[in-house]
């Protein structure tokens, strides 16, 4: 939900009275800036983080550290995806169809053996070979979460097929190969 303008002046006053505690000037162009990076949270949640932050931190935060305190951190986020994988394959099976909670389980998933099913099919339901699964699954998250961050995350699979099968038709239609054809 977007920041109403009475959002963003108690925002400014929550930054100032940082800025007070801290001993950190807060110019418009600082407050300015740090609104921008952190209205896409909801304001009541950036607000607790806020006050949160200043009873905890000797230091002025940035917004890296108010998102950290709403969103939790990577490692946070690779364990609750995984506990969400493990009930979703008991839930759904290799032949039903999970529903993503964020692409970057969805990513991290799919990495792990390459698919929905081969995934449902290999992972067992105890021992240590699903320590061994679910330290893999956290890597991949934490890599697959910060190339997300960094923009850097290719299209998704079905992207990726769906360009593709573009690309064929169109080359089809001009009458050039499309690499379907057999020899």
């Amino acid at each position: 939900m977007p920041w109403t303008r009475a959002d963003e002046r108690a925002f400014l006053e929550v930054l100032l009275a940082l800025g007070e505690i801290y001993e950190a000037p807060v110019s418009t162009i600082r407050a300015e800036m740090f609104m921008r990076l952190v209205e896409d949270l909801p304001f009541e949640a950036v607000k607790a983080a806020a006050a949160e932050h200043g009873r905890r931190s000797p230091f002025f935060p940035k917004p890296g550290d108010l998102r950290v305190l709403v969103e939790g951190n990577v490692e946070d986020g690779a364990e609750l995806a995984w506990q969400w994988l493990q009930r979703e394959v008991g839930r759904v099976g290799y032949m039903g169809t999970p529903t993503w909670p964020d692409e970057v389980t969805q990513r991290a998933a799919e990495g792990l053996f390459g698919s929905w099913r081969k995934l449902c099919e290999r992972l067992p339901g105890e021992g240590p070979e699903l320590l061994g699964f679910r330290k893999q699954f956290i890597a991949l998250y934490g890599a697959t979460a910060r190339k997300a961050q960094q923009g850097e995350l290719g299209p998704s699979r079905e992207e990726a097929r769906a360009r593709l099968e573009d690309l064929q038709r169109e080359l089809q239609a001009r009458g050039l190969p499309t690499g379907k054809e057999t020899k």
